[in-house]
């Protein structure tokens, strides 16, 4: 335990700008997130059904997957010029707006059920993508050399990997005994 401590410290001290930078955006995004659902819905949730909600654990792992993928190629072109470095932050602001959006929606529009699966599955989703995010955010910042765009892709290749796996256990084994709603708002 103590050398994940000792690891987790040293990140944190030699990477402070870059984990500083995606928390603050992260951050940024989730309120906007909360701001437009409240905005768009009017704050009247209640006039969307709750019988149109649709469960498929397996259909939301695919569907953020893809999502996630995205969002770690949009890190991999900030390493290609040093001027696309803040593109990087694209994928931390999406990130948390959706997780704004999700918190919104669960809870407003599916209640009881809603809060559940925000809590047990959603929640746990978009923080842990948002620490792998900001782990290969600052491994890609730090790629130096000419293979550095070689040298990014396969990092960002394991940390997406590492990614998904926890993905998966989320949604697929743990959704298996919370039901996952599909959120298509």
């Amino acid at each position: 335990m103590r050398a994940v401590k000792g690891v987790v410290k040293d990140f944190l001290k030699e990477n402070k700008k870059s984990v500083l930078s995606f928390a603050a955006v992260f951050a940024a995004g989730i309120a906007v997130g909360i701001f437009v659902t409240i905005s768009a819905a009017g704050g009247e949730f209640e006039r969307i059904a709750r019988a149109d909600m649709e469960f498929g654990a397996v259909k939301v792992f695919f569907t953020t997957s893809f999502g996630v993928l995205a969002g770690y190629g949009v890190v991999l072109l900030s390493v290609c010029a040093p001027p696309l470095a803040p593109v990087s932050l694209l994928a931390p602001v999406v990130l948390g707006y959706f997780f704004g959006k999700y918190m919104c929606l669960l809870v407003a529009v599916y209640g009881a059920t809603g809060i559940l699966d925000l809590f047990v599955v959603y929640a746990p989703f978009f923080l842990i993508t948002f620490v792998f995010l900001t782990v290969a955010g600052a491994r890609a910042a730090r790629a130096v050399g000419c293979g550095r765009m070689k040298t990014a892709a396969l990092a960002l290749g394991k940390i997406y990997g590492l990614n998904v796996a926890a993905d998966f256990v989320i949604f697929v084994i743990i959704g298996s005994f919370a039901k996952v709603i599909v959120v298509g708002f």
